[in-house]
């Protein structure tokens, strides 16, 4: 896929930037003809469209691809938390309610 269609597909973000970031963070496929493959550029969209893929982190991940994966594990571990915490608030409230 090509940049234009992963901005139009995340609808919050320009052409040009999704072309620096891919080009800076090293995406396969982002400066050859064929493009980013339909699978990288699902999970592109999907960081764009969170606000997560800044012009810092790619060059992050450019410069340590390992301490980026880690970071993320650590932060998906704290977003886990934060889930299941408000899920047993809701089965609290619930509970309370009846």
């Amino acid at each position: 896929m090509t940049s234009t269609e992963i901005a139009r597909m995340a609808g919050n973000v320009s052409r040009p930037t999704v072309s620096t970031l891919v080009n800076i963070a090293g995406v396969p496929g982002a400066s050859v003809r064929r493009g980013i493959s339909p699978q990288n550029a699902q999970r592109l969209v999907a960081a764009f469209s969170a606000g997560l893929l800044t012009e810092k982190l790619a060059r992050s991940i450019a410069d340590d691809p390992q301490a980026v994966i880690r970071a993320c594990d650590a932060l998906r571990e704290v977003v886990e938390e934060i889930v299941r915490d408000r899920a047993e608030k809701k089965e609290e409230a619930v509970i309370t309610a009846a």
